[in-house]
């Protein structure tokens, strides 16, 4: 008889795989490991964090909680379980988990993550998000000012003023629609533009026609490196647009790289660092009172701070799908982890008030058989069949973007709105449903429909919001108007101040005149 393969041996395997980058092959030799009933705590963890790598997060879960029933306060299982959860949606839970470790541990890449997920967790307040990412930046300043060659910028500032923006997606034209048609309309005759690149791989710069503005590679650089290097600039403003989709790069701002530092585009709370002068935003999403939540200083645009473009190639748009087979289609092409179980609460009450109405999802997470049945389960337990639930794969942008043909309205994400996704439903004929909510991560969609004139689209309160779907869904005089929308809604949206990049152009350059003349300067 051929002797049982020693679990040692299988365990060293795994690890071989896992090290050369076969994710698979290593999972493959793991399940040897549970199939003989020999798995610990650790070939459960490593186990999960193979699972959530290659986005098999429902799984994953399973694999971290029996390494908790292992050992409860597994600090490393159990902040990946948090990951896991959050990966589907189930934000509230895993923010729980994550500050409890956090508190416990205090070790910086917790606070750092629940920094990250704070504004979509609903269940926290303004002020508890400040507190967070108060804190996440303490631990970044104490870094900064013990690890790194620390020194300030000057305060002195050029004539013409010189500003650099900097951000880590500057090739993902969708992402970036606000952005680079601010960039291209920029007035480079009483301002220097740099665009300063913070990823690790080649932009796409065809997207960048202002041949005044002068661009810089800088994601190979440290903080202090960068720091020093944008002094040697004399940049005067210094713009950040990647916030906590790159968190370890706000210690740059720790060093006063320039003598104004501002926040903008991916910024939809505070930073936390008082480093950082102003954010900028509009009214619309900066509600009554809430700027005491904000370590900087608000700036107003006249016009949506998400004012955009679609310069990249996107499909026509397609007719009405209600039109053509007589059944209501809803959607959402959302990040998994914006559809949290609030969030299907509300569309399961939309669906049971509309009957025959369907709804579609789309995402990368949604590639999962078990992330699929996980989220359908779900929709179950709220008393939905699940075969009124159209689930479509991942695909090319484009591609990706053909799936509003089949879409009559697109249902917003709450508290953690869509931005790129509202803009890529409106630009394809699809009206976007909201509600104005407690937050500026909140109301983002409701900034972009308002100053596109689709205030119809923008509910006052959750239960406006099912109310309203429900009235669009079962009214089929409202389907003629629905279409006749979509036809008209690329010429709607071209006329409206929500693609004027010329009118964002000129509120922004006319803030960075008003903080130069501003005590700013006088920071230390």
């Amino acid at each position: 008889m051929k002797a049982q393969t020693p679990k040692k041996k299988l365990r060293e395997e795994a690890e071989k795989l896992h090290a050369s980058n076969d994710i698979l092959g290593a999972l493959r030799v793991l399940d040897q490991i549970i199939d003989r009933d020999l798995a610990d705590l650790e070939d459960w963890c490593l186990t999960g964090e193979l699972l959530a790598k290659v986005g098999e997060f429902a799984e994953a879960i399973g694999a971290y909680e029996r390494c908790l029933d292992l050992k409860s306060d597994h600090v490393q299982g159990r902040f990946e379980y948090g990951r896991s959860l959050y990966n589907l949606g189930h934000v509230d839970k895993a923010a729980e988990e994550i500050y409890r470790l956090a508190e416990s541990t205090n070790l910086p890449h917790l606070w750092q993550s629940l920094a990250t997920i704070a504004p979509g967790v609903p269940q926290f307040s303004l002020q508890r998000v400040y507190e967070i990412r108060q804190r996440y930046a303490s631990f970044i300043r104490s870094e900064c000012e013990l690890r790194e060659g620390f020194r300030r910028a000057s305060a002195s500032i050029s004539q013409p003023i010189r500003v650099a923006y900097i951000s880590a997606h500057w090739s993902q034209a969708n992402y970036m629609k606000p952005v680079w048609p601010l960039i291209n309309a920029h007035d480079c005759n009483r301002f220097d533009f740099f665009v300063l690149d913070d990823s690790s791989s080649e932009p796409a710069w065809s997207w960048l026609k202002n041949r005044r503005v002068e661009r810089c590679m800088v994601g190979s650089l440290s903080n202090s490196e960068l720091a020093k290097r944008i002094q040697e600039m004399k940049i005067d403003i210094l713009v950040d647009l990647s916030s906590y989709s790159k968190p370890l790069r706000l210690g740059l701002f720790v060093h006063r790289a320039a003598p104004i530092q501002m926040a903008w585009f991916n910024a939809f709370a505070t930073n936390g660092f008082n480093e950082i002068d102003f954010i900028v935003g509009d009214r619309t999403v900066m509600g009554s009172g809430e700027e005491q939540f904000y370590a900087e200083r608000f700036l107003e645009l006249p016009v949506s701070y998400l004012t955009f473009q679609t310069e990249h190639d996107a499909p026509a748009v397609a007719a009405a799908p209600v039109k053509t087979s007589g059944q209501f289609t809803f959607g959402c092409l959302a990040t998994q982890y914006k559809i949290t179980p609030q969030v299907i609460a509300a569309w399961s009450e939309i669906l049971k008030n509309s009957r025959g109405t369907k709804l579609v999802l789309a995402n990368r997470a949604l590639k999962s058989s078990c992330n699929r049945e996980f989220i359908l389960n779900s929709f179950k337990l709220h008393g939905i069949d699940v075969q009124r639930i159209q689930i479509f794969p991942p695909a090319s942008h484009f591609e990706f973007l053909k799936y509003y043909d089949r879409i009559d309205v697109a249902l917003d994400v709450f508290p953690y709105n869509g931005g790129t996704t509202t803009m890529e439903a409106i630009w394809q004929g699809v009206p976007v449903l909201t509600f104005n909510g407690d937050r500026w991560a909140s109301r983002t969609s409701r900034t972009i429909l308002e100053f596109a004139g689709l205030d119809r689209f923008v509910a006052n309160d959750r239960e406006e919001y099912i109310e309203t779907a429900t009235e669009l869904a079962t009214d089929q005089s409202a389907w003629n108007e629905l279409a006749e929308l979509r036809r008209e809604m690329r010429e709607r949206l071209l006329k409206s101040s929500v693609t004027d990049s010329t009118a964002l152009a000129r509120g922004m350059e006319d803030i960075f005149q008003k903080v130069v003349q501003s005590d700013v300067c006088s920071h230390p």
